[in-house]
């Protein structure tokens, strides 16, 4: 059964309000303030909030605008006498679904206005959803053509440095087949942390649990992603590994002392954004690439910035969809689109400004603990 909350700044008539709609088969409360209605929200699953401009206590846009941070799935429309044209338009901006005209025959039409309301909901309701769905495939279809490729590879190495070990010449040296032997392992240890990152990638961070988190210099961090940059574009080939003789990295984090923090899933997303900044500078003349680093509040601030080919209008729009490639014919990293992931997974945002032939510069937050 549907609930609605009705919300006043009479608290009589909002419970007469919420009567007419327990007659007319709903679940129904009446509330005369803003936070007796978010209080409410909180106690059960709200499908539907009918609120008035004028409350007891605040008013209807801010509890529209509350509700749509607490409480983002829930359906809110604003009750407008005629004529408060400019408050339904302010009502929507804030992220109303309606508004709702309070005539002389409103409540008698309420449990009427109420079905409509919540015929609508329910439809965008179900779109959101198929939209979700949609999304959550083709990031799964992503994600699987990004390990087809990448286990593809490091298997194929392993394989190939074992089959170049010739038991059947005696005279190969023993160093040699050392050596092929040593090459597979190390494909293989690859493998193992490309498994562990994105097993940690689907696990639910809980601030509360610390197992994960320790306290790191997050210039080591950095230096790091960049190791693994640099070894990933050598065995890349070229042109990744040509530019690695000409390229400028400057890690600008080292002024940081040490904070608590996943380190590894931080080291994910910085390999990640390192590896595609160097896939954009491989035609740059003067190839640039910078990690900068701010502190705000309980967070990071991190910069990558490159001074390669960059990004169109187009290209920036979709970068962080699903499927969606900046890199033309280079690409060996993690998209766009699970990196965010990763981020906000980690309670922050990320975004990226770009322009064509001034480079990409991409921000993102990273959650500290205390």
């Amino acid at each position: 059964m549907s609930f609605v909350i009705v919300v006043e700044a009479s608290l009589a008539l909002a419970n007469y309000a919420a009567e007419t709609l327990i007659q007319a088969g709903y679940e129904s409360r009446g509330a005369d303030a803003q936070n007796e209605a978010i209080a409410l929200t909180q106690e059960r699953r709200t499908d539907l909030v009918l609120t008035d401009y004028y409350l007891a206590q605040g008013d209807g846009l801010g509890l529209i605008s509350a509700l749509k941070e607490l409480a983002p799935k829930t359906a809110v429309a604003l009750v407008t006498g005629l004529g408060d044209e400019t408050l339904a338009q302010a009502a929507l901006t804030q992220g109303a679904m309606d508004y709702v005209i309070k005539g002389p025959d409103y409540y008698e039409e309420l449990p009427k206005v109420v079905q409509s309301l919540m015929e609508r909901a329910q439809k965008e309701k179900a779109q959101i959803n198929r939209d979700e769905q949609k999304s959550r495939l083709l990031a799964q279809m992503e994600l699987a053509n990004w390990l087809d490729h990448n286990f593809k590879n490091i298997l194929s190495a392993a394989l190939g440095s074992l089959a170049l070990i010739d038991f059947k010449n005696p005279d190969q040296p023993l160093d040699k087949r050392l050596e092929y032997l040593n090459d597979s392992q190390d494909s293989l240890k690859s493998a193992l942390k490309l498994l562990e990152s994105l097993t940690a990638m689907a696990t639910v961070v809980d601030e509360a649990d610390e197992s994960s988190q320790r306290s790191v210099l997050v210039a080591a961090v950095v230096d790091e992603a960049w190791e693994r940059v640099l070894e990933a574009a050598r065995k890349a080939g070229r042109p990744l590994a040509a530019v690695l003789e000409k390229v400028t990295f400057q890690n600008n984090s080292r002024w940081l002392p040490p904070q608590k923090v996943a380190d590894q899933d931080l080291l994910t997303i910085l390999e990640a954004l390192l590896i595609n900044a160097l896939e954009a500078v491989t035609q740059t003349l003067d190839p640039l690439i910078a990690v900068n680093l701010e502190t705000q509040d309980r967070s990071l601030s991190f910069t990558v910035r490159d001074n390669g080919r960059g990004m169109d209008e187009k290209v920036q729009k979709h970068a962080f969809d699903p499927l969606f490639s900046t890199k033309g014919e280079v690409g060996v990293g993690l998209s766009l689109t699970t990196v965010r992931a990763l981020v906000v997974r980690h309670f922050g945002e990320i975004s990226l400004s770009s322009a064509p032939g001034q480079g990409t510069t991409v921000t993102f937050t990273y959650n500290v603990s205390l």
